[in-house]
């Protein structure tokens, strides 16, 4: 029997909190559905391959800036760039980025949510297609093709077609909006507790049905001989780039957010490793898993290539109706948590600007957010392809690059190497340097030869062009309305002085516990007189014990450190303050008790306490004042 207390004690440990956290995120829709349709498109082991390198040399470093601001700062996406406050509509654009990658995520979720209500009292829509569109003898050939026609002519279908699907699908959006706003209702902890349950339950899924449903013969479909040419192209580099960001949470922000509350407490190098780990890991189990379980043949390339697959795998398998209900349920539990890490950076950001009626805020932006899903549900299989795979990853590259040439360059890597020590108390490796100084020189080239082709390429209708156009149109406008407000903000009374105090880090940047900001600028100071501590100190052999070595000490660990003899002051005018409470006891020495000494609270307590106020005042006269004092009285202009 499972001791209640011995659990509760082990789950309040907080790094093992974080990586329940961390295994919920690893197991979202990035790994178990983006990571092998990518697959299907470019070749398993080829995509695996370049998305692995892509999460190691690229991912890696951008997580643990993101982390390391996150957790310095304390703030959100927006909230970060009081680092550079130029640059807050990077901020903006983040949360665009995850806001749009929240439409076409609940669309997604929502067409599983319906296959599975349809496949509890239903038969396959596949089957029913394959009665009467395909001859038997070229069934298993062309059975995927058929299962794309069926479901765009029946979950898909246009509205004026099939209005009974759109309504159906457009209910469970809206529910789900509802449900995501009532998790979210206290960001942190219902969304950890949540982690806590879902990670494990997505985990043991995949295994148990990767085990009773895969064979190890379809494994070989991972490498074709075709798969390496994909190199050439643009696509899978690009492709590959993207989800990997997407899979180290660093393209909607969350781990700005999360360095705040979920890995608030954790080393953030430590945790980077975790995560990129967790990540790698995941990727391939959701690659082993789809082509194990895929079946033979060809795969569907389409955005809904995992749910076709569902339906392929029960068609040529002859499956009963439980496995595809419980690959769905997988399915569903993962893009649950692939929405709560999309919502949390918005979120967070409307409970940091929002103060009390933050939650109002929230449920208007789920509105808003349900209608744009319905929208793009409407638009079909076009509108998911212009969100997913052309406005996103150039938003995500632009502001990717963006973010790590500031801090690099402007903000200065020296700086922002001497805030990740403050954090981790230890030296930081110039892996991570390195790794920031390479990625926009990755990330911006391997972009840019994907425009060009996409942009070159005749066969592709000039709407997918037009997308681009605008969306760097868009992001460009949303960064210079909120650079202009940003040099608006600041203090200076000059154009010019504005401008340039925009480039410098706001008087509210860093960290926001008093104390830690204190010694966070302590260090900073001596850091700019070159007199900076060192980072760690060695432990010498018997130096705490006192305990013989066999190692002889260097005198600097046995000698004490000198101690300059200076009188600690409370305050720049100690000298004065001493004087004049002095001056006040010799002055008024009749009224004051003999041979008795108080601590005052200021220059009259004593005066005060031992008679009232009123006698005291009584029996002074003027006279004795300008005598006395040296106060000047001023009377009639005189």
């Amino acid at each position: 029997m499972i001791d209640t207390y011995k659990l509760k004690r082990w789950m309040s440990v907080p790094a093992l909190q974080a990586h329940l956290c961390t295994l919920a995120v690893a197991m979202s829709h990035n790994s178990l559905w983006r990571v092998p349709r990518d697959g299907f498109r470019y070749g398993g082991l080829a995509f695996g391959l370049v998305h692995t390198v892509a999460l190691v040399f690229i991912a890696m470093p951008i997580t643990l800036l993101q982390l390391a601001v996150g957790q310095l700062s304390q703030q959100d996406t927006v909230g970060m760039w009081r680092a550079v406050p130029f640059f807050r509509g990077v901020g903006y654009l983040r949360l665009l980025i995850t806001s749009l990658g929240s439409v076409y995520t609940v669309v997604y979720l929502a067409l599983i949510v319906t296959n599975f209500f349809y496949t509890l009292s239903n038969p396959y829509p596949t089957w029913e297609c394959t009665e009467w569109t395909l001859p038997e003898d070229i069934y298993e050939t062309t059975v995927l093709n058929s299962s794309l026609l069926c479901f765009n002519e029946t979950f898909m279908a246009p509205v004026e077609e099939q209005p009974e699907n759109y309504v159906a699908i457009s209910l469970v959006i809206c529910a789900l909006w509802i449900v995501f706003l009532v998790v979210l209702y206290s960001p942190v902890k219902f969304m950890k507790r949540t982690f806590y349950v879902l990670g494990p339950l997505v985990l043991v899924l995949c295994v148990v049905l990767a085990s009773c449903l895969g064979e190890w013969a379809d494994l070989a479909l991972l490498q074709k001989g075709s798969d390496w040419s994909n190199f050439l192209d643009p696509d899978i580099w690009q492709a590959a780039l993207i989800q990997a960001l997407w899979s180290s949470l660093v393209a909607g922000g969350f781990l700005v957010s999360a360095g705040d509350t979920v890995y608030a407490s954790t080393n953030v190098q430590w945790t980077t490793l975790v995560i990129i780990a967790a990540n790698i890991a995941s990727s391939w189990l959701g690659l082993v898993f789809w082509f194990a379980v895929g079946g033979g043949g060809e795969r569907d390339v389409s955005s809904l290539a995992v749910v076709l697959q569902v339906y392929s795998l029960a068609g040529q398998k002859h499956l009963p109706r439980v496995w595809p209900l419980l690959i769905f349920t997988m399915l569903i539990v993962s893009g649950f948590i692939t929405m709560l890490t999309l919502l949390f950076p918005l979120y967070d950001r409307l409970r940091r600007v929002g103060g009390a009626r933050w939650r109002a805020l929230a449920a208007g932006s789920s509105l808003v957010g349900a209608g744009a899903a319905l929208g793009v549900l409407a638009g079909r299989m076009r509108a998911l392809h212009v969100l997913e795979d052309l406005a996103t990853p150039l938003l995500i590259t632009i502001t990717t690059t963006t973010e790590i040439f500031v801090f690099i360059f402007i903000y200065g890597w020296k700086v922002l190497v001497e805030d990740v020590e403050f954090l981790t108390s230890e030296e930081l490796s110039k892996y991570w340097v390195m790794g920031w100084c390479v990625a926009p020189g990755v990330i911006a080239p391997f972009a840019a030869w994907w425009v060009v082709t996409v942009v070159g390429q005749e066969a592709w209708p000039a709407w997918e062009t037009t997308t681009l156009a605008a969306t760097a149109g868009a992001a460009l406008l949303i960064f210079l309305a909120a650079a202009a407000l940003a040099v608006a903000k600041q203090v200076q009374y000059d154009i010019l002085g504005k401008l340039s105090s925009s480039f410098k880090p706001s008087r509210h940047w860093g960290p926001r516990d008093p104390i830690s900001h204190y010694y966070w600028l302590a260090r900073r100071e001596e850091a700019n007189r070159r007199h900076l501590p060192p980072r760690y100190h060695r432990r010498y052999l018997g130096q705490l014990s006192g305990s013989p070595s066999f190692l002889n000490l260097p005198e600097n660990s046995i000698q004490p450190p000198r101690i300059d003899s200076k009188r600690r002051t409370n305050s720049d005018d100690w000298i004065y303050t001493i004087y004049r409470r002095k001056c006040v006891e010799n002055l008024y020495s009749d009224f004051l008790p003999k041979n008795k000494r108080r601590r005052s609270k200021s220059f009259d307590w004593e005066l005060s306490s031992a008679r009232s106020l009123k006698e005291s005042l009584a029996e002074i006269s003027v006279e004795h004042l300008k005598e006395n004092n040296n106060n000047i009285i001023i009377k009639n202009g005189k």
